[in-house]
């Protein structure tokens, strides 16, 4: 059904409304969760500052979240996860081989590595990190290239009805972003009218503080445009092969030839004296995916299947926590210690601050010149005249261990509260062996398990979808792929290749994820391992070069040349050792046999 386009306007703007109010209190948390991990003012009440200011009293940051949040973004740089295509009903093994190069040649063209770190990075501070997947026609205007990109927490909204980790299970993603008007003009000319005199507040005034251009015209350069994926649902019917299972979407507009296909199928079963091989589903009910591009309440474009025949979603959300449709960051449970700290460190240091000076007992008539005692107080040397009574200092209060105590208590309540260890900080005994300290940490790391499980979960989708923006698009042509899968070496002929390429629209296939095996941590693990089996068997059974090539060392594989070399030194001398033993000994024989014939003839 086509839906009018001031109907659909409307739709988006109430999906915009519904999105931007259930998204209000994470967007002010969100801005929260990023000051307390940069650190500074932003860990204080600004009333607070002012407070402290005008006594003339300091407000410290002692940033006790920085260190944990970059502990565990780099442990997830250090275990990168890889991907690997399986086949499922109706898939073939080639063809899963073929979409897991090009599922790695997507991200090798888009920095997908650092794309999946930056969304993690985002999700463990602010609670959510987005990537996003699209065709994009700078290189390649025909056929379009695959792009993989990270996504601003604040630019995407999501249904708040949506209560599943996934975003694929709710009704749209919104993701607004700033297009340069210049270019939006020449994009979408029945905007030019409109766009000049639309205001900043007539599309998103969430960010007011982040635009371009002064705070008196903010607007003069760029203009906010929204892009909502939205889902709609039809009818469908599906021309099925009984013996394969393969299925087919047929679009309405080919009933006339699905009747020619079932009749000749049918002719053809009859004359062999079979069962008719295909068979027709109707009144089957499939997503279908929309992207309807606005600028306030214009209607830039609308594109019904932007990416063929896929439904996913091309934006991917990660969360650390997901707490039955709540969202949780790292940062959110640190944010009282990193208080308590910065609260009692700086009471601290104001106690230690007005000690210094702490006043004098003086009597206006007996004791000391008032100015001049103020004055010579603050002197390293002070040299105070006084008339009859001298003045006494004032005793200090002093510092209360309590304060001691507490920031103290908060420091350590931080790593406990992240599931963190001294082993993960670096901070563990230095008499530990590297083996124990590798348990401690691997230990400590079982806290955040579920961190880095929801990243997996992600990353299932996020390659998921790439694989189906592959099979349902045409941005490889065929020479493509082949070099691609010979690049990576695919053991299959030219034939087989060209048919894996045809099937690629056809059958289910899976993801199997996994920790890569060229990550730090996996190499450093393995390598552990082949030590621990070198000292129980011996080098006999595990020899020094398959330990070398399990290392990081430097230079390793010219190592392993001059250690091969070596050997074969030894090999040809232990030969010419025994060619020589032989000699000897043939020689010895020869010379035995003339004395043993002249004992024969006495």
């Amino acid at each position: 059904m086509i839906t009018p386009q001031s109907t659909r306007v409307e739709k988006m703007k109430e999906m915009w409304e519904e999105a931007l109010k259930g998204q209000a209190e994470d967007i002010q948390r969100m801005i929260k969760n990023y000051g307390f991990y940069e650190g500074g003012d932003k860990q204080w009440d600004a009333r607070d500052i002012a407070i402290l200011d005008e006594k003339k009293r300091m407000h410290l940051s002692l940033n006790i979240i920085f260190p944990i949040i970059n502990l565990l973004t780099g442990y997830e740089r250090q275990n990168r996860m890889d991907i690997k295509c399986y086949p499922k009903k109706g898939g073939l093994s080639i063809v899963a081989d073929l979409l897991t190069e090009l599922t790695k040649h997507v991200e090798d063209m888009s920095n997908g590595l650092y794309v999946r770190s930056a969304a993690f990075y985002d999700g463990i501070i602010a609670s959510k990190g987005f990537m996003s997947l699209d065709i994009k026609y700078d290189d390649d205007p025909f056929n379009g290239e695959i792009a993989v990109d990270i996504e601003d927490p604040f630019d995407i909204c999501e249904d708040p009805n949506n209560k599943k980790y996934d975003l694929n299970n709710g009704k749209y993603v919104i993701k607004s972003y700033w297009g340069d008007k210049a270019q939006i003009k020449l994009i979408y000319p029945k905007s030019k009218k409109e766009l000049d005199s639309l205001k900043y507040d007539d599309l998103d005034s969430r960010d007011s503080e982040r635009l371009p251009g002064g705070d008196k015209n903010p607007d003069k350069f760029k203009a906010r445009l929204r892009e909502t994926y939205w889902k709609s649902y039809e009818k469908a019917i599906f021309l099925i092969n009984t013996d394969t299972m393969d299925n087919w979407r047929v679009h309405k507009t080919k009933d006339d030839l699905l009747k020619v296909i079932l009749e000749k199928d049918r002719r053809m079963a009859e004359e062999n004296n079979t069962r008719p091989l295909l068979a027709v589903r109707d009144n089957i009910i499939i997503p279908v995916l929309n992207c309807t591009t606005t600028l306030g309440e214009i209607e830039l474009e609308h594109v019904e299947r932007p990416f063929g025949e896929m439904s996913k979603f091309p934006i991917i959300r990660f969360v650390p926590y997901f707490v039955k449709g709540n969202f949780l960051g790292v940062v959110d449970n640190l944010i009282d210690p990193q208080k308590e700290k910065n609260k009692r460190r700086s009471q601290a240091t104001n106690i230690i601050n007005s000690n210094a000076n702490s006043g004098w007992l003086n009597k206006i008539d007996e004791g000391a010149d008032p100015d001049e005692l103020a004055e010579q107080a603050s002197s390293a040397s002070p040299v105070i005249n006084y008339k009859t009574v001298m003045p006494d200092k004032i005793e200090p209060t002093q510092l209360s261990t309590g304060h001691v105590t507490l920031e103290q208590l908060a420091e350590n309540d931080a790593p406990k509260i992240a599931s963190v260890n001294v082993n993960m900080l670096a901070q563990g005994p230095a008499s530990e062996s590297g083996i124990k300290d590798r348990q401690r940490i691997n230990q400590g790391l079982i806290g955040n398990e579920i961190i880095f499980d929801n990243m997996k979960h992600t990353f299932k989708t996020y390659s998921e979808t790439i694989i189906e923006m592959i099979r349902y698009s045409n941005t490889f042509s065929t020479a493509e792929m082949m070099a691609i899968a010979s690049e990576a070496k695919m053991e299959q002929n030219v034939d087989q290749l060209l048919e894996a390429i045809r099937s690629r629209k056809i059958g289910k296939y899976g993801i199997a994820i996994s920790n890569s095996p060229t990550n730090p941590t996996i190499r450093f693990a393995n390598f552990e391992m082949i030590m621990e089996m070198v000292k129980a068997f011996g080098p006999e059974i595990i020899p020094p070069d398959i330990v070398i090539e399990a290392s990081d060392w430097p230079k390793k594989e010219e190592l392993i040349q001059r250690f091969k070399q070596q050997q074969q030194m030894q090999q040809q001398l232990m030969q010419q050792q025994m060619q020589m033993q032989a000699q000897q000994g043939k020689q010895q024989a020869q010379a035995k046999q003339p004395q043993r014939k002249q004992l024969v003839r006495r």
